[in-house]
C-alpha cells in the first residue's frame, strides 16, 4: 500500500487578497437632474471583478439591481454579475450610443447615471473629472468630458510674440 498524504491543510481557503477602495465620486441624487450624478474610475475593463465593488460603495443609495453600459468599453459583458448575496443584471448600449457611462437601476431610488473614467487615464486627468461640476442642465455628454480633458492636456502654449 502507497502512503497518501493529507493535503486538507493546503486546501484551506486563503483570504483573498483586499480589494483597492472604489473611485467614485457622487453629487447629490437629486442635484443633477438630466446630468451626471458622479464619476467612476474602474482600475480595468474587467465587469465582474469592478461591478461587485462599485455597486457595494453605491449601497447607500439603494439596492442595485441592473446596469447598463457601453459595450464598446467593456469586452465581457455577463449577463449578471455576483454582488454578495445577490445578482445585479447587465446590459449595454450598442455602438453608437454614449460610452463612457453607466446607469445603475434601482427599484426603489431609481437610477444614477455615471461618467466612466477609462482605467488607464492619467490620475491628474482622472481626479479633474471625478471633481468638475457637469451642467444640470446634461449639456455636455461623458464623450466631450473626456475629449474637453484630452484637448485641453495636448494644448502646447504659444509664446506670446509681443
Amino acid at each position: 500500500m502507497e502512503p497518501t498524504a493529507d493535503h486538507s491543510a493546503t486546501r484551506a481557503k486563503r483570504p483573498s487578497p483586499p480589494q483597492p477602495p472604489v473611485r467614485l465620486s457622487l453629487a447629490l441624487h437629486k442635484a443633477v437632474p438630466g446630468g451626471f450624478d458622479g464619476a467612476w474610475w474602474p482600475y480595468s475593463h474587467n465587469l465582474a471583478d469592478e461591478l461587485p465593488v462599485l455597486v457595494q460603495a453605491m449601497d447607500g443609495v439603494g439596492s442595485i439591481t441592473r446596469v447598463i453600459l457601453g459595450i464598446e468599453r467593456w469586452p465581457d459583458i455577463p449577463h449578471r454579475v455576483a454582488v454578495g448575496g445577490q445578482f445585479v443584471s447587465a446590459g449595454w448600449f450598442a455602438s453608437g450610443h454614449e460610452q463612457n457611462v453607466i446607469v445603475l437601476c434601482s427599484y426603489h431610488e431609481g437610477f444614477r447615471t455615471l461618467l466612466v473614467i477609462p482605467p488607464t487615464t492619467a490620475a491628474d486627468t482622472a481626479a479633474w473629472l471625478m471633481n468638475t461640476p457637469v451642467p444640470a442642465d446634461g449639456s455636455r455628454t461623458a464623450s466631450e468630458l473626456l475629449a474637453i480633458e484630452t484637448a485641453c492636456r495636448e494644448a502646447v502654449p504659444v509664446d506670446d510674440p509681443l
